[in-house]
């Protein structure tokens, strides 16, 4: 089923991939490239499956065989954090000059904002909007898919150390990716297992790098990409708006 209306958009919490916005070129990325890019697509960290729908339904209108995967473990985030994960770690990372002065700035500006909505001590559980992402429904999400007729889009839940694993069966080749998953560890997981599956030219959205709130998820892709000729780069964005990053796969592994 097509949506046509921008409330049917609202209304369903799918990612409005007609309009400008924060994925714009996620989604440019596909309309250019599905035809001659070998790949499924891949969804680290889905939550209510915004932009997992969306990309389904792309796929539908531009008539392509793609699939995409969306790996969650629709439970919120695991009850213990690695250490990457602390809020103290942006300091360090600004000391470090890994972020910008404006980066650091919109941390405090956040940490300050998020800190007058609360009466618990501001920690990486609580510092999103969406608390610890435990209010994600499975059933929910797997309603919309059927209404939509979303048969290209296919859910994988648990742990990503247990869903991404070479035990499992899932196709080998991956066109892109995004990667939404917040925390060190799941970046550390994730990010290796698209990546060894990227096409030559394929391309991931690292929707955390230029995160607020979660320290982890930079360090993380800072870490594995130390070594490798592929660098994570810039979008350009609007002003007013935050920093877009992205990698592609252009050498190789």
């Amino acid at each position: 089923m097509k949506i046509k209306n921008e409330w049917e958009f609202n209304v369903l919490g799918v990612y409005h991939y007609l309009k400008p916005g924060e994925k714009s070129n996620y989604f440019d990325y596909i309309i250019e490239n599905h035809n001659h890019i070998e790949g499924d697509i891949y969804e680290a960290g889905v939550f209510n499956g915004a932009s997992l729908l969306a990309t389904g339904l792309l796929l539908k209108e531009l008539g392509s065989s793609k699939h995409v995967y969306g790996f969650d473990s629709f439970e919120g985030f695991p009850p213990v954090y690695h250490e990457k994960d602390e809020l103290s770690q942006f300091d360090q990372l600004f000391n470090k000059k890994t972020i910008s002065e404006k980066h650091y700035a919109d941390v405090q500006k956040n940490k300050e904002l998020r800190s007058l909505l609360m009466t618990e001590e501001l920690t990486v559980s609580n510092i999103s909007s969406s608390a610890n992402f435990v209010c994600s429904s499975l059933e929910g999400l797997q309603r919309k898919i059927k209404y939509l007729g979303l048969d290209n889009v296919h859910l994988i839940k648990g742990p990503f150390n247990e869903t991404m694993s070479e035990s499992q069966s899932f196709p080998t080749k991956i066109m892109a990716g995004i990667l939404d998953c917040d925390l060190y560890l799941s970046y550390q997981t994730a990010l290796p297992f698209i990546w060894s599956r990227l096409s030559k030219g394929g391309y991931i959205f690292l929707d955390e790098y230029y995160s607020i709130k979660f320290p982890g998820a930079r360090i993380a892709t800072n870490e594995f990409f130390d070594s490798k000729q592929d660098k994570p780069q810039q979008h350009k964005y609007s002003p007013g708006d935050f920093e877009r990053w992205f990698v592609r796969k252009n050498f190789g592994f």
